[in-house]
């Protein structure tokens, strides 16, 4: 059993069974720990995502994908932000229009809303790490260095905790104001100043982003082929077993559904006592985090060998429609960029083939626009209808209608 401290750089020091004095000692549960007490928890209610800037991965907590705002008709660059290598996280938002977004020269950027640097800070390692921002403007976000770091918006650091992997999944705050992230095999969270509240070890790599529940149960993928629902206390609630590794994000639905795709070519929708409602093979892998429509359908990124985006109706997993895209016949490449839906249910998404595709609800072609690089991040709109998108190619896009 490891505990956690804080050292007096304001770093937490990972180390033996003891901890300084003062510092709060946490339990790091494993899935072979006792697990939480049943609870039937399929008919909570679910509460609506408040409107507002996407602050973290996905937009919100549950990863529904949703944008309150309307995303332009047609496209064109209105600036770009070059950084120093790939960027494949989703940039994120504050209330005051402020972009954060990491890239994998092992930089963290603050932007304007107009693409101006407002201040960059080097994490050590490449950032794959989604950021979020909380309600008092706090920012939070991880690197390969296996270091997550908090700043202030205007690029102080306020603490570190250093993790034994790296820290390079998406990081999502729950209505009780803790911070989950995942590092290695090992799902986080951290309370707002920096104490460790407990940490849960998978059997595998978790690369997937934590969604979080109404009543703070978190669920999150593992590379051991399992999907996890935590209790708010650390404890496994339930856990389900798939055909292969778990990278695609879960999204929990309107009606509390949770759903996820897996290296095993399915979608899954479970209950939130972890009962199989559906599962539907799209006939390729899916790493991308999937979205939902305003109506509550599933959209779903798909790799090859037939590379494309589906949408599968929410109650049963029949396919509505898909959208092919032009990329080689090999099942290592296709749609890892998840898709984003804005408040009239147009459909935003970046491909391995260096473009950026908008669809109507319907699933017709509205507009394209080329970049010079893979689009792995996925996209998100600011309140003035911009969409920013990072590539391969070391860019950050801002684009509108000309």
């Amino acid at each position: 059993m490891l505990y956690l401290w804080l050292g007096r750089d304001g770093d937490a020091q990972a180390g033996a069974s003891r901890a300084a004095p003062g510092a709060p000692v946490y339990a790091r549960v494993t899935h072979e720990d006792d697990r939480a007490p049943a609870q039937v928890r399929a008919n909570l209610p679910v509460a609506p995502i408040p409107a507002g800037p996407p602050t973290m991965f996905r937009g919100d907590r549950r990863h529904t994908g949703r944008s309150p705002f309307a995303g332009p008709p047609e496209a064109v660059a209105i600036w770009s932000f070059e950084a120093g290598s790939r960027i494949v996280a989703q940039p994120v938002v504050d209330r005051e229009g402020r972009i954060y977004v990491g890239s994998l020269d092992g930089k963290f950027y603050a932007l304007s809303a107009r693409g101006g640097e407002r201040w960059r800070a080097d994490l050590g390692g490449p950032v794959y790490s989604t950021a979020a921002v909380d309600a008092d403007g706090h920012v939070y976000v991880g690197s390969d260095a296996r270091v997550f770091t908090s700043f202030t918006s205007s690029g102080d650091v306020r603490w570190r905790i250093r993790t034994e992997g790296d820290a390079d999944t998406g990081v999502t705050i729950s209505p009780q104001g803790l911070i989950h992230f995942a590092a290695g095999n090992e799902l986080w969270a951290v309370e707002a100043d920096g104490t460790v509240r407990w940490r849960f070890m998978a059997r595998g790599k978790i690369f997937s982003t934590p969604a979080v529940d109404d009543d703070g149960t978190v669920y999150v993928g593992s590379q051991d082929d399992h999907l996890y629902a935590i209790a708010p206390d650390g404890r496994v609630r339930w856990s389900y077993r798939t055909g292969g590794d778990n990278d695609s994000s879960p999204v929990i639905g309107d009606d509390g559904t949770i759903y996820f795709g897996s290296d095993d070519h399915r979608v899954y929708a479970l209950t939130r006592d972890g009962a199989l409602r559906w599962s539907e093979d799209v006939e390729g892998m899916v790493r991308a985090p999937l979205g939902l429509t305003f109506d509550g359908a599933v959209l779903v990124g798909v790799f090859g060998p037939r590379p494309r985006v589906v949408c599968l109706d929410a109650d049963d997993g029949e396919l509505r429609w898909y959208f092919p895209v032009t990329v080689a016949d090999t099942t290592e490449i296709g749609v890892a960029s998840g898709p984003l839906v804005d408040r009239e249910g147009n459909i935003y998404f970046g491909a391995h083939d260096d473009y950026f595709y908008s669809l109507a609800p319907s699933g017709e072609l509205r507009w394209t626009f080329e970049v010079g690089g893979d689009v792995d991040a996925s996209p998100v709109l600011m309140a003035d209808g911009v969409l920013l998108v990072g590539s391969d190619d070391h860019h950050l896009y801002a684009l509108a209608s000309p």
